[in-house]
């Protein structure tokens, strides 16, 4: 008969040792152990048996009538505990064990022994959310290893928490998979030093990726924002760690479903779905980590992970059509609505001053930017009004080709443009050449969008030639280039087949080129009434 050793570390086993004393009247309870020789030194037989205080004893199991063969005494017995063997042992007194092997239950000289005398106890649980109460559950369990339920996951109802660790690797933290990745409900040792950091973003150095689903993410809350104030409410009021944000000038497609989930790790960085073309769309933000107004409005962001999952399309832009007597006008504007485009469409009609018209159609769309058609286009028909623009680069004037009827160039007067909303509103009017008032940015788009057809009637067709070969001239248009500005000039004024075409362009050059200086004599360009009296002055009959 060997000695019987229960040992002991935690409060609150009293009823397994009373057990055990009933069973074994002989058997000593020890606390405060820490190594072999702190047992080995009060045991009087030639072996003795250590019952940990984390398993259960099976009653079956009787230790006074177990026996060893002679050869057998220089091996630690090691019983089955459930599934591994690190359960009860019957040690011999002659051996050294050293403190590694003690603590893993894991010895170098050892015998397993296929007989289930033990199953571990069941951890204890504990429902966490911060660092903090994860310190409290260390100080509180009364098992060597406890479980970790976070407030964002949901328990899988086939998990029964009797997953078993060997007691030498009790030391990893455990994870376990939440949905598709491994960042849910983990396993942790009471004695594991377990870092704040490491905490937050449930990414350990010390960790086992458990290939078990014992929970599924909490899905992210949803909201939807046109601004940044919107945003910071929405962070606010979040109950998950992440939120979803759904822009106002996007529309969802039908079969994104929201259910994306983000490692924790990963959840300070930004994630921006496709939207279209681009990725400026559908945003995952993190609650704890507030992206700045200037990301926020540019949808760029400094940490950010873009998802190539098409979750979005861009609402298309506003059109406006902009006419000013063009006996064309309301033939072209019909010609605009027959085209049932997803586009709404207004028109401004008759306003004095190209750039009052412009600033007038700015307050009436409902979208950071606009399309403009002026009143003399005939669209080409594969052109479409569908072109999606870059967050970050819808501060930008864009402009398209147009072909001109009358002498063959094709280039950007004339042509549709797309305009940032906002600042057209606001331009200034002292410019003579509108367009480069509206932005400092500028793209030309090397697509024909639609015919030039100004030349309706001589005073049209002498106020547009006119228009443009002054400004060519005079050298108002920002960025452009002094030899495509010449050639385009002489084009204008030699190779057109139209005579109040030559006749306009031959007169706006000479105006431009005595007023290139003279800012308020360029702004009369804009001026349509100054215009039609300098016509009717070179060809009124009377």
């Amino acid at each position: 008969m060997y000695d019987i050793f229960y040992v002991s570390n935690a409060a609150g086993n009293d009823a397994d040792w009373n057990k055990i004393k009933s069973n074994y009247p002989f058997a000593q309870r020890l606390s405060n152990i820490k190594t072999y020789e702190q047992i080995r030194s009060k045991c009087f037989t030639k072996m003795f048996w250590v019952i940990w205080d984390d398993v259960d004893l099976f009653t079956t199991f009787n230790l006074l009538e177990y026996t060893t063969d002679e050869w057998d005494n220089m091996y630690v017995h090691v019983f089955r505990n459930g599934e591994h063997y690190d359960g009860i042992c019957l040690f011999p007194k002659n051996i050294t064990v050293s403190k590694k092997e003690f603590d893993y239950r894991f010895f170098s000289n050892k015998k397993d022994i296929d007989i289930i005398a033990s199953t571990p106890k069941q951890y204890n649980i504990y429902h966490i959310d911060t660092y903090d109460e994860y310190v409290t559950a260390v100080n509180t369990t009364s098992s060597n290893m406890f479980w970790a339920v976070w407030n964002d996951v949901t328990i899988d109802s086939n998990f029964k928490f009797d997953y078993q660790v060997a007691t030498h690797n009790q030391h990893i933290v455990h994870v376990f998979k939440n949905g598709k990745h491994h960042d849910g409900i983990c396993l942790f040792n009471k004695n594991s030093n377990i870092s704040k950091r490491e905490f937050d973003n449930r990414f350990f150095a010390n960790k086992k990726d458990i290939d078990i689903i014992a929970s599924n993410p909490v899905p992210y809350d949803v909201f939807t924002v046109s601004s940044f104030e919107e945003y910071e409410q929405a962070a606010k009021k979040s109950k998950t760690s992440m939120f979803w944000a759904i822009f106002n000038d996007i529309a969802v497609i039908d079969d994104f479903n929201f259910n994306y989930q983000v490692p924790k790790y990963n959840h300070p960085v930004t994630h921006i779905f496709q939207n279209g073309e681009n990725f400026d769309g559908i945003c995952l933000f993190s609650k704890y980590h507030i992206v700045s107004q200037r990301e926020f409005e540019y949808r760029f962001f400094t940490i950010k992970k873009e998802i190539p999952i098409l979750a979005s399309m861009p609402k298309p832009f506003d059109i406006v059509f902009i006419s000013y007597y063009e006996l064309v006008a309301d033939e072209n504007f019909k010609k605009l609505l027959d085209k049932k485009l997803n586009n709404k469409i207004f028109r401004v009609k008759d306003v004095d001053g190209i750039h009052n018209a412009h600033k007038q159609a700015a307050t009436l769309v409902n979208t950071k930017m606009f399309w403009v058609v002026d009143a003399d286009a005939e669209l080409v028909d594969e052109f479409t009004f569908d072109y999606q623009v870059k967050k970050h680069d819808q501060d930008t004037v864009h402009v398209w080709k147009s072909r001109n009827p009358v002498n063959g160039l094709e280039y950007g007067n004339g042509g549709v443009k797309l305009l940032p909303t906002k600042l057209t509103a606001n331009m200034q009017t002292n410019n003579p050449d509108m367009t480069t008032s509206i932005s400092g940015k500028f793209k030309s788009i090397p697509i024909i969008s639609n015919v030039n057809k100004f030349n309706t009637d001589p005073y049209n067709t002498w106020k547009s030639s006119f228009r443009e070969c002054c400004k060519l001239a005079s050298r108002i248009i920002d960025r452009q280039l002094d030899a495509e500005t010449q050639e385009r000039l002489d084009t204008w004024c030699e190779k057109s087949t139209d005579y109040y075409a030559i006749a306009g362009a031959i007169a706006g050059r000479g105006y431009g080129l005595k007023n290139k200086n003279n800012i308020d004599a360029l702004k009369k360009i804009n001026d349509f009434k100054w215009l039609k009296e300098q016509f009717d002055e070179r060809y009124s009959k009377n």
